[in-house]
């Protein structure tokens, strides 16, 4: 066996379908914690366009465009206009290009000499190793998007009697329960976030797993209601592997954008540069929707036999929405949009002596 064949990555990539459905009927053993930057890449969905060279040739490689709608200065006609003779402003549509600095990858390589001692064949090992690695992308991203969520969790106008410490609202245990979602609520109409979602380290996990159970008791309707407030996803995993001290983050989907490009087609295609043949293609995660990594495939000696090697990568960014809305604190000046983040952080302290 030499190099393998566009058909033979193409039974690779099939097999590697088979083996997760197959997984996901016995183990979940592929299966990412990462349930942050699942909501994350759901939410952003038909929120904020992102532009790459792919779509604008102008664009640089490594650079994306983020185009958002800016809805904070919308205001009404002053005085009523002439149906045979009206104008508008042109509606509030903002973009920011960045440089996609971050890049991980993961490696591979199978030598035939030992899969002669194996079981499996080439192309499910194969496939095993591509589900097993790239689970272990999706799990480094998971931890990037929190980290990214901590570091610019912004301003919380209603502070509620709790401590603002840095950017992060401290709850004393006692009051971390469901009821700290009405108070979300509130604040997510002061702060002018519209439509958020909560992630959640886990801390508010039991009790949300209570009132599904109370559900039916006459005495558990009102926890019920309550968590079902905003949509939530419960990341135990996660938030301590990042790691970050926050307990939850109550995001609005507008407020950021997770960009990631690919170079690769998406069908296995061979190249021959004259540094060396490759086949080039690009597989999707089966943890975070939309995302794909770009995979390269080689071939060296090895004894009579050969040793093939595949190598995967992804091109990402966290990028924060640069268009904010102000928001009025009391009689003082607003606060400035690069504190108004759309993203507010609780953490769960101790109770106070």
């Amino acid at each position: 066996m030499a190099d393998l064949s566009l058909a033979k990555q193409c039974d690779i990539i099939f097999k590697t379908e088979e083996v997760w459905e197959e997984s996901q009927k016995i183990t979940d053993m592929y299966t990412a914690d990462a349930e942050s930057i699942k909501a994350l890449a759901a939410q952003q969905a038909n929120r904020v366009q992102l532009v790459s060279s792919l779509e604008n040739p102008e664009l640089e490689d490594d650079v994306v465009k983020v185009v958002w709608i800016d809805n904070c200065g919308d205001e009404l006609d002053a005085d009523v206009q002439d149906v045979c003779d009206f104008d508008g402003e042109a509606a509030g549509l903002n973009s920011k290009n960045f440089q996609l600095n971050s890049e991980k990858s993961f490696s591979f390589s199978v030598d035939e000499n030992d899969l002669r001692r194996n079981r499996y064949s080439l192309e499910e090992y194969v496939a095993r190793q591509l589900l097993s690695k790239t689970k272990l992308m999706d799990e480094y991203l998971n931890a990037q998007s929190l980290l990214f969520l901590s570091a610019n969790a912004g301003y919380n106008k209603n502070a509620g009697g709790y401590t603002l410490n840095g950017s992060t609202l401290e709850v004393p245990e006692s009051d971390y329960n469901l009821d700290l979602l009405v108070k979300m609520v509130v604040d997510a109409k002061i702060n002018k976030i519209s439509d958020p979602f909560l992630l959640d380290s886990g801390t508010l996990y039991q009790q949300y797993l209570k009132a599904e159970l109370d559900a039916r008791n006459s005495e558990g309707d009102g926890d019920n209601r309550r968590k079902m407030l905003f949509p939530t996803s419960f990341d135990l995993v996660g938030f301590p592997t990042a790691p970050v001290t926050d307990s939850s983050f109550l995001v609005n989907p507008g407020s950021y954008a997770f960009a990631h490009r690919n170079y690769n087609p998406m069908e296995p295609t061979s190249f021959n540069p004259t540094n060396g043949w490759t086949q080039r293609y690009s597989i999707p995660s089966n943890n975070i929707p939309g995302l794909r990594y770009d995979i390269y495939y080689k071939y060296e000696c090895s004894g009579k036999r050969f040793k093939h090697v595949w190598y995967g990568t992804v091109n990402f960014g966290f990028l924060l929405n640069p268009v904010g809305c102000d928001v009025q604190v009391d009689a003082g000046p607003p606060i400035v949009n690069d504190q108004v983040s759309g993203i507010l952080s609780y953490t769960k302290v101790a109770n106070p002596e």
